[in-house]
């Protein structure tokens, strides 16, 4: 990320926004001699007003000389009209505060232009929801929600070396002024103005099958009060197309449990726009996570359910619509594992005899479990035979504390899928095992299989591996 004028190196994860400590002291935003911290007369720095429109004056003499110009270089001439018809130009040059520039490739690319702009309904509004009342350099801010003097807040989000501020990436951070600071984006912020529910049923038909289902689930008050939440919405297509491929002729033939479940499997708890979005899986408030897929970018995949359209914010949230429901696991890790027989009965008969069965099927101490699960073929290549009514047989007369040991040394507390998993030691309920994620192997014998990775039971997830570990 480019950076000017700044005394110090910005970090990489810079957003480190502390304002719950901060006084917002101009949420008001009053022009007033007594609410604007007026400027020393002796500073001769350039102040927000003057900084952005160096940037046009340093742009058009590039154009009209032989040195070299970059296209790439911003220019706010729309953002510094906009500020002169509204009359906030005087304001926005005498207060301290951080700006949220959008370029003016950036409000071209909604329409907006010099001529238009101070037409745009609501455009005082929108460009104070632009602003901090205080100047916020990049070594104060945190990924959270930050409350603009417009009054409603921007979710700012860090991303690696990315900072986000909705769904805007800021290009440039820190550019110094007399009387705060300015951070570059690259869109435009829109102000959103309804909860999460109120947003679906201002799409309606496209979703009234969805408000139908929330509502009769009753977790209409929850999406609309609670939050913040990120919604993977279908479609009322999706839900029709559900419904035909079921024996269930309407949402009221569907068990309301599994409703709720399968409407809560569409919902993430915080913010999670597109571009925050990363291959592997995300966790949500059903338990189970979904799986984000982007290898066919520009599309993004939930599950094997595609994002039509991404990114619309509401007031507690953002809404990701989907062209398919998508179903949680409606199983736990041994109903699970006993959908594969005979392929896990082994594995299964040892957990009976070692009396783990209530354990793996949610009754024990732990609500969530990952199984790294040998297959019938693992066990016989272990015991040295062939068949599985012997092999179960021989299992049942192990030793119940040796077979004990053995199945918990592949059993991790919690859901980890495989992208949370790195090389090196697993801590398993049996002591540690070490992991190669380059070989895909476990204490140099066991194979991952690539194939049956991230299975998930409602109370846990399988990786299925060719051979028994031996703690």
């Amino acid at each position: 990320m480019k950076t000017t004028n700044v005394k110090a190196k910005v970090p990489s994860r810079f957003l480190r926004f502390t304002l719950l400590s901060l006084s917002l002291l101009f949420l008001t935003f009053s022009c007033s001699n007594e609410d604007a911290e007026m400027l020393e007369p002796q500073n001769m720095e350039p102040n927000i007003v003057e900084v952005l429109e160096s940037y046009n004056r340093t742009t058009a003499a590039q154009k009209s000389s032989d040195d070299k110009y970059s296209d790439s270089e911003p220019t706010f001439e729309i953002l510094s009209v906009a500020l002169a018809k509204t009359k906030l130009a005087s304001t926005v040059s005498r207060n301290r505060l951080t700006v949220f520039a959008p370029t003016d490739k950036a409000f071209e690319a909604i329409g907006l232009n010099k001529k238009n702009i101070a037409d745009v309904p609501g455009i005082v509004d929108i460009l104070l929801y632009h602003v901090v009342g205080q100047p916020v350099y990049s070594s104060d801010l945190s990924s959270g929600p930050v409350e603009t003097v417009q009054g409603t807040d921007v979710i700012v989000n860090v991303d690696g070396d990315n900072v986000l501020v909705n769904n805007a990436i800021v290009t440039i951070a820190d550019i110094k002024a007399r009387n705060g600071v300015i951070h570059v984006l690259d869109s435009v912020l829109s102000i959103p103005s309804l909860n999460l529910v109120e947003l679906a049923l201002s799409q309606d038909p496209e979703f009234s099958i969805l408000v139908e289902a929330v509502t009769m689930a009753g977790l209409g008050e929850v999406l609309a009060e609670g939050g913040p939440f990120t919604v993977f919405a279908p479609t009322n297509q999706a839900f029709m197309d559900l419904l035909e491929a079921t024996p269930f002729t309407s949402l009221e033939d569907v068990p309301m449990d599994l409703l709720t479940q399968i409407l809560l499997y569409h919902v993430v708890d915080g913010y999670a726009f597109s571009n925050q979005l990363a291959n592997g899986f995300v966790p949500t408030i059903n338990g189970a996570a979904v799986q984000v897929n982007l290898d066919m970018a520009p599309m993004v995949y939930i599950n094997d359910s595609n994002v039509i359209i991404p990114n619309v914010q509401a007031t507690n949230g953002v809404v990701h619509a989907i062209d398919k429901v998508l179903m949680p696991p409606t199983m736990n890790l041994v109903e699970l594992a006993s959908s594969f027989d005979p392929e896990f009965s082994l594995l299964l008969q040892a957990a009976t005899t070692a009396g783990l069965a209530g354990v793996l099927s949610g009754d024990g101490p732990y609500e969530q479990l990952t199984v790294f699960a040998p297959t019938n073929a693992a066990f016989l290549s272990l015991l040295g035979l062939t068949d599985i009514e012997e092999a179960k047989a021989v299992i049942s007369g192990l030793d119940v504390t040796t077979l004990t040991n053995i199945l918990l040394y592949h059993v991790v507390e919690g859901r980890v899928y495989s992208s949370d998993l790195s090389s090196g030691a697993v801590s398993t309920l049996n002591g540690d095992f070490d992991l190669d994620l380059g070989t895909l192997t476990i204490d140099g014998n066991a194979s991952l299989v690539p194939s049956l990775l991230n299975v998930q039971a409602t109370n846990g997830v399988i990786h299925v591996i060719d051979a028994v570990l031996m703690p």
